[in-house]
C-alpha cells in the first residue's frame, strides 16, 4: 500500500486555506482528495471536473476501481467523489444533489468528502444525515469523509479500513456517524 505523507497532506490543507478564490480552494482540495484516493491499490483518477452535456451537473472526481484484493474490491468499478471544501458542514440540499447524480448515472456508491462533514451533531441525526439514510432504500450508499478522517490516514490501507467500517455501520444502523 502506498504511504501517505502527513506533511504533503498538511500542505494541501494549508494551501487550500490560504487560497483567495473559491475555485482555487476547491481545486487544491480536490488535488488532496485525488492524492489520498490514489494511495489505495487499484484506484486511478479518470475524470476531474466533468460537466454533463447540458452543463447542469458537474462531477468533481471520477475513479476507476480495479477491485484488487488489497483495495476497494468490495466497491463497484466506477466511483464518483463530490469534494466540498467548505468552512461549515454540508447541508441536505447538497447531499440530495450528489445522491441524485449517482442515481441518474445508475451508480450505487459514492464518496462525499466534506472538510467539515455534514449537518447533524453526534447521535442527533437530521438533515443531511437523514438523506444518506433514506438513500439506502434506493440501494445507494454514500460514505462521508471529513478532514479529521483524512488526517488519520497513514496509507491507503487506513482508507480501505475506514470505508469497510463505515459501510458496516451504515448497513447495521442506517448511519455512519457516532
Amino acid at each position: 500500500m502506498a504511504t501517505l505523507s502527513k506533511k504533503k497532506m498538511q500542505l494541501y490543507f494549508d494551501r487550500s486555506k490560504r487560497a483567495r478564490k473559491a475555485a482555487n480552494k476547491g481545486k487544491i482540495f480536490e488535488d488532496l482528495v485525488c492524492y489520498v484516493a490514489k494511495s489505495v491499490p487499484g484506484i486511478s483518477i479518470r475524470k476531474r471536473n466533468k460537466l454533463n452535456p447540458y452543463h447542469s451537473e458537474e462531477i468533481d472526481v471520477g475513479l476507476w476501481n480495479e477491485r484488487v484484493p488489497a483495495g476497494f474490491h468490495f466497491l463497484p468499478n466506477t466511483i464518483l467523489i463530490e469534494a466540498k471544501n467548505w468552512s461549515s458542514p454540508v447541508g441536505a440540499k447538497e447531499v440530495t444533489s450528489f445522491i441524485a447524480k449517482l442515481e441518474a448515472r445508475g451508480l450505487e456508491f459514492g464518496f462525499l468528502v466534506a472538510l467539515n462533514g455534514v449537518t447533524g451533531e453526534g447521535a442527533e441525526i437530521r438533515a443531511a444525515k437523514d438523506i444518506i439514510r433514506f438513500a439506502l432504500a434506493k440501494k445507494v450508499r454514500l460514505i462521508v469523509l471529513k478532514k479529521t478522517d483524512i488526517e488519520k490516514f497513514k496509507s491507503g490501507k487506513d482508507f480501505v479500513e475506514l470505508v469497510k467500517e463505515r459501510l458496516c455501520e451504515l448497513a447495521a444502523s442506517g448511519t455512519q456517524f457516532d
